[in-house]
């Protein structure tokens, strides 16, 4: 008996240690909790005021994307099928095939559909085969220094930093009759009889060339920045690697600069062509009246906004699913073949 009271009395000292130290311990380690606890609650409010920030940063641009781009959007493609009851009908899409086979429009006059696609297709083409390239080459020469490099940019800076109506005054301005350029044309025969008589913004034969040369000139300067930029991000050590081995100015510009800044010139190649049917900016300040000098967007514009018998937001709606059809395929297909051209070259 003696013993198993000695063993009942050890256990219940050894139990009450235990249990003082763990209690002893509790006691200690509250303030450490109570400072965990306050950090975490510090993190957890910092990690909500992130988000709502984030939150409230993006609602504007959110919801502005929703209501002038998803909606509308979505409003058009509906429209394309639809006639002015609301009901359903083809019709639209057969009116814009009859217009482009016939080529005759309501009234039997030559229907601008057929100039507005040849006019598009030569806008971009002249875009990416001559404004590109010029751009790509006067680009590298501000880059490269050489003399009257700072003249070159302001110059072709100077469209970008103005506004397009005070540029294209400036433009008309310089092409009126009796104006420097507008003589010297005239000194080696370009000048016919027509332009004489309505001007070289309003003569058929003309109008649409005066669109692409005020597109070429204003577009020189933003372009230009950016190329500029992503030469400036070439290593120098490359040049002068290059310039050791003997490697001349058109050598480095071709071998060296062009394949380096190949993804920036694919990006405005596939950014012009997103553009292709729905440019008309130069079209509507310049030539608004002039059916051969028409274009895709400003075709469409036109049937939006006319005031007439026959129009028609339906038959816009339509014209604009048939371009999107075209032009889609035809972007995603270019963009592949020019990522297969050269491959990113990380530096």
């Amino acid at each position: 008996m003696v013993e198993i009271h000695g063993l009942c009395a050890l256990a219940i000292r050894m139990t009450n240690e235990v249990y003082g130290e763990y209690v002893e311990h509790r006691i200690i380690d509250v303030p450490a909790l109570a400072s965990e606890s306050k950090m975490a609650t510090r993190h957890m409010t910092k990690r909500s005021s992130e988000i709502l920030f984030i939150v409230l940063m993006l609602l504007f641009p959110v919801l502005q994307f929703i209501l002038f781009w998803v909606i509308p959007n979505f409003n058009s493609i509906i429209m394309g099928f639809q006639d002015a009851s609301g009901g359903f009908t083809l019709k639209n899409f057969e009116q814009f095939f009859t217009f482009l086979f016939q080529g005759k429009d309501f009234l039997g006059q030559h229907n601008e559909i057929v100039y507005a696609i040849k006019n598009s297709l030569i806008y971009f083409a002249v875009n990416i085969f001559i404004s590109t390239p010029i751009v790509i080459f006067f680009s590298y020469v501000l880059f490269k220094r050489v003399p009257m490099s700072g003249v070159f940019k302001i110059i072709f800076y100077l469209p970008s930093i103005i506004g397009a109506t005070v540029t294209t005054t400036l433009f008309r301005v310089l092409l009126l009759e009796g104006a420097p350029a507008y003589e010297l044309l005239k000194s080696i025969g370009f000048i016919t009889r027509e332009m004489e008589q309505l001007g070289l913004f309003a003569a058929d034969s003309t109008a649409f060339l005066m669109v692409i040369m005020y597109s070429i000139w204003t577009c020189v300067g933003i372009n230009m920045i950016l190329f500029y930029g992503a030469m400036k991000r070439i290593p120098n050590e490359i040049f002068e690697s290059a310039e050791v081995d003997g490697v001349g100015f058109f050598r480095q510009f071709f071998s060296i600069v062009i394949p380096l800044i190949w993804p920036t010139i694919t990006t405005l190649i596939i950014f012009s062509l997103s553009g292709m049917f729905i440019s008309y900016g130069a079209v509507m300040i310049l030539t608004p009246s002039v059916k051969t000098a028409s274009m895709v967007g400003w075709y469409i514009v036109k049937w939006t906004t006319a005031i007439d018998s026959h129009a028609s937001i339906y038959y816009p709606a339509a014209v604009g699913l048939i371009f999107t059809a075209i032009g889609l395929p035809f972007v995603l297909v270019i963009r592949w073949l020019l990522n297969k051209v050269s491959a990113t070259v990380e530096y």
